[in-house]
Formats: C-alpha cells, sequence, structure tokens
C-alpha cells in the first residue's frame, strides 16, 4: 500500500490541460480537428489546480467555462502527440467570443477556415457569459456580472490559466488575435492592455455591440430584457414569450445567417435560463463607460450596412468620437449576420473571406512587429 501521508505533490506541465479534452471530433474543413474542454472537468482530473479555477469561478459567478480547441493535423499525428504539440509551437492565438444568446458554434467555419489558412495558429472558441456550457451559478445573476465588460474580465482570467502566453521575459511573443461579435465584439473595447505587450495583442469587434450612445437601443435592449423577466411571472406570459417573442429576436438577431446559426440561437435560448437571457440583454442597454485612449492600436471594427441591432451611423459616430482612425474601419454589406452564408445573402460569403483575410493580416502584422523586436509595454 503506498503512504500517501508522504506523497509529494502533482507536478503539473505547462500544457498538461492539452490532453485533457472530452471531445476529439474532425471539422467540416479538412485537415482541421477540434478538441473539447470545462474548466470544472479539468480540475476534476487533475490537470488543473483546483483551488484556482474554483477562485476562478468564485470572482465571476460562473460554474463552469467551456471552450473548443481547433488545429490543421497536418501530417495525421496521433491524437495525443498532435494536441499538446500543437499548443506548444503554434506561433500565434486566435480567440473567437461569440454574443448575446449564442454560443461558439455561432461561428461555423470561421476558425477552422483560418487554421487551415495558416496551420501556424490555434484557435480558440469559448461559450461566454452565462451561455452554453459556459452558466452562470445563479438562475438571475447580477447586471455587473452580465455586461461585456465582466465577460472580458472573465475570458483574460481564463487565457491566464491555460498558460499559453509567452513568458514575461521572452524576446519574442506569442501573438493573441481576438475576435468578438455583438456582444462578443463590445467587450473586446474592456481589455486590459496594460497586461499585454503593444504587439502581443490584436483585436476585430465584428458588430460590436457598444450603444454608448445610442438612446434608442439602448432602450429597446433594456425594456426586451424587462418583457423577458416578465415571462417568469405567469404562464400564458412565458407561452407568449417562447412562441412568439423569442422567434422575433432571434430573426433580428440572426437575420440572414445560415439556418445553423439560427438553430443555434434557438438551442441556446431554450437551454439558458430566462433570468440569464434577461440580465444579459438588459447589461448591455445600461453599460456605461468611458474611453481615454487616443489610439487603438492592432484593433478593426466590421460593420454591417442593414444591421438592426448595432446601428451603423451610431457606431461610425462613437467610433470617431472615441480616436478609432478611418483605417481601422470596415464596412460590410450585410446585417448583423453578414459573415454567415445563408440562402437569402450570397454575398455573405465574400463578406467572410474578407473578414478571414483581415483576421490572418491582423495576426501576421503582429508577427511581423515581433520578429522587429517592436513589443513594448504601451
Amino acid at each position: 500500500m503506498t503512504d500517501k501521508t508522504n506523497a509529494l505533490p502533482v507536478k503539473r506541465q505547462a500544457f498538461d490541460w492539452s490532453n485533457g479534452y472530452a471531445v476529439w471530433l474532425p471539422e467540416r474543413i479538412a485537415p482541421v480537428r477540434r478538441v473539447g474542454y470545462t474548466l470544472r472537468d479539468l480540475a476534476r482530473r487533475g490537470l488543473m489546480d483546483e483551488e484556482t479555477v474554483n477562485t476562478f469561478f468564485a470572482e465571476t459567478g460562473l460554474a463552469d467555462f467551456a471552450w473548443r480547441m481547433l488545429w490543421a493535423n497536418e501530417g495525421c499525428k496521433l491524437e495525443a502527440e498532435s494536441v499538446e504539440d500543437m499548443v506548444r509551437r503554434a506561433t500565434g492565438v486566435l480567440v473567437f467570443l461569440h454574443g448575446w444568446d449564442g454560443s461558439g458554434e455561432i461561428w461555423e467555419d470561421l476558425p477552422a477556415l483560418a487554421v487551415k489558412a495558416d496551420p501556424c495558429l490555434i484557435a480558440l472558441v469559448p461559450d461566454i457569459n452565462g451561455f452554453g456550457g459556459t452558466p452562470f451559478q445563479e438562475a438571475i445573476p447580477p447586471l455587473d456580472r452580465c455586461d461585456p465588460r465582466a465577460a472580458m474580465q472573465a475570458v483574460e482570467r481564463w487565457i491566464d490559466l491555460l498558460g499559453l502566453r509567452s513568458a514575461p521575459k521572452a524576446k519574442r511573443r506569442r501573438p493573441f488575435v481576438f475576435v468578438g461579435h455583438s456582444m462578443g465584439g463590445a467587450a473586446l473595447f474592456f481589455m486590459d492592455d496594460s497586461k499585454w505587450e503593444r504587439a502581443e495583442l490584436g483585436r476585430i469587434a465584428v458588430a460590436p455591440a457598444l450603444l454608448l450612445n445610442d438612446r434608442s437601443r439602448r432602450r429597446f435592449y433594456r425594456t426586451l430584457g424587462s418583457g423577458i423577466m416578465l415571462s417568469r411571472s405567469s404562464d400564458w406570459i412565458d407561452r407568449l414569450a417562447e412562441n412568439v417573442l423569442a422567434p422575433r429576436i432571434i430573426n433580428a438577431l440572426a437575420g440572414h445567417g445560415s439556418e445553423r446559426v439560427h438553430a443555434e440561437h434557438r438551442r441556446i435560448y431554450r437551454s439558458t435560463p430566462e433570468g440569464v437571457v434577461a440580465q444579459t440583454f438588459a447589461a448591455m442597454g445600461r453599460l456605461e463607460a468611458h474611453f481615454e485612449q487616443t489610439e487603438w492600436p492592432f484593433f478593426h471594427v466590421f460593420l454591417g450596412h442593414r444591421d438592426r441591432l448595432v446601428g451603423l451611423q451610431q457606431s461610425l459616430d462613437l467610433l470617431e468620437e472615441i480616436n478609432f482612425q478611418p483605417d481601422q474601419i470596415r464596412v460590410a454589406l450585410g446585417d448583423h449576420y453578414f459573415f454567415s452564408i445563408g440562402r437569402k445573402a450570397k454575398r455573405h460569403a465574400q463578406n467572410r473571406a474578407m473578414l478571414l483575410e483581415d483576421i490572418l493580416a491582423l495576426m501576421h502584422e503582429l508577427q511581423a512587429e515581433q520578429g522587429k523586436g517592436n513589443h513594448r509595454r504601451k
């Protein structure tokens, strides 16, 4: 029998967690593979420090945190070899953040196309802010845990837990490009820039729901959040919300996106507590912020010209006010899901190609800056 009282503590290697995937699947885009994780499962299996993970949950109010990792499995390596090896040797990390009432699945093939185009990259695609595999502990979480700022703080803590960033004294750091849609796009404005080297961080906000100067949409978001919460008070109001309100919200949200996007939003709406759905929507309408930056390096914004949830003119006015430059802004012909290819909007294929090109170009720009040794702290 082993004497456990004198047993040495388990020494974890930097990327032990990478071998703790719960799911291994091929993607529709060959030779891309995906694996799936949750923080609670990794802690339970001893692949992450349980105390540290529990502190993360206490600070964020989340009950778990789930994500997918994608990479191009060139050479068809064995599973155990290819996952950890790819995590170690990746020259850059892409992180895709979904929006309200969504999950990582709303990105469809975009992460896979990115890592196929550059096999030296890995893509992380989490569920965030109470949706999908990342639920809140409470059925009605506080507003300040539901807004884009809180979502970004949780994501940055999660990135720290994974240990993917280069050591502070590294001469050349591994760049990250965060791509956020809607609520996830708004979250990117709240990253703690002081924790990142200048050429370590790139951001692309896609139809960001940053409604700071849009009074009518702020009022709509708050009212809709209250309406969803009210539906909990009686069965007939709940049925009205489920059969009338929810389809209309999802139709406005997903617009001309693919049926896969519509189906995923319907699935998430049905499986998420109404209190979370309501509080997260209301929190976007109540968000207050004042930005003092005079510049936003390596930060691009994509807007849809017919987006009903994020007004084009209001967004342009706000970006000008907070010191974005014209060459940082792109306008695509489409609605809130201008990058999702549905039957009603074939030009979305061109939009997705444009967004993919921008993601890769921004990553390569960061890598080039790293090659010059130009990664001084801001």
